[in-house]
């Protein structure tokens, strides 16, 4: 009996440390160094960047001189519930000019990025504030009857 509940124990451990897997999560374009080096500056125009790299992840909303295109990768990883970690990012920006010729090609990390604060403040809004007797009586005698304002 004692040895049934010695391994009974030790299932239900081994149970509950597999159950503490983390989550991994791979998204976006994966980078082939050998790729990127094929692409050359005043040379490689937008369909042969496309041929070797495919449909880049999202294009530049803004274009001020040409087209930017953006290949984004990430890699990340949680337990459970608990809130996801980066554990690599790495997005390749491919700039062109007006004619549509490699301007620019920047590789970035997960280190070059910046932490944003984000502003919690509210923005304040024209008329005026309500309190709850005039919210819940504010209506009464604002009815129409039956023929008025038709």
């Amino acid at each position: 009996m004692k040895q049934l509940k010695t391994g009974l124990c030790i299932a239900v451990l081994g149970l509950a440390l597999s159950a503490c897997e983390p989550i991994k999560m791979d998204q976006g374009y994966h980078l082939d160094p050998e790729q990127l080096a094929l692409i050359e500056t005043g040379v490689t125009n937008k369909d042969a960047v496309q041929q070797l790299m495919g449909s880049p992840s999202s294009i530049a909303t803004f274009q001020t001189e040409g087209d930017a295109w953006y290949y984004i990768s990430s890699k990340t990883e949680h337990y459970a519930f608990f809130e996801k970690e980066v554990k690599s990012r790495n997005i390749v920006i491919v700039l062109f000019n007006i004619d549509d010729v490699v301007a620019e090609v920047a590789d970035l990390s997960l280190e070059d990025g910046r932490e944003i604060e984000v502003v919690q403040r509210e923005t304040p809004t024209g008329g005026r504030e309500l309190g709850l007797l005039e919210q819940l009586f504010g209506n009464l005698g604002r009815f129409n009857t039956a023929g008025e304002g038709q």
